[in-house]
């Protein structure tokens, strides 16, 4: 099973906290589930499409004051 990095680490982020609460069998079988859908949703789109998700709905500021934030779309002038 070959998964693209941002699959791979969905997945072991619901392993790595099936392992500390102590739920690792449950938690697994959701995260393998959980990479399964997004695995669905992705396909056909472009390699990147985690990042273009987290870019378009996080708050990210990243201090660049010629690029406005990405939740402005109509700008005035």
């Amino acid at each position: 099973m070959w998964w693209d990095f941002d699959v791979a680490m969905l997945f072991m982020s619901f392993f790595v906290f099936g392992l500390i609460t102590g739920w690792l069998v449950s938690f697994t079988v959701f995260g393998l589930v959980m990479a399964w859908l997004y695995r669905k949703a992705k396909f056909g789109q472009h390699r990147a499409y985690g990042m273009h998700l987290l870019y378009w709905h996080l708050p990210v500021n990243l201090g660049m004051k010629a690029t406005p934030p990405s939740s402005i779309r109509e700008f005035i002038g």
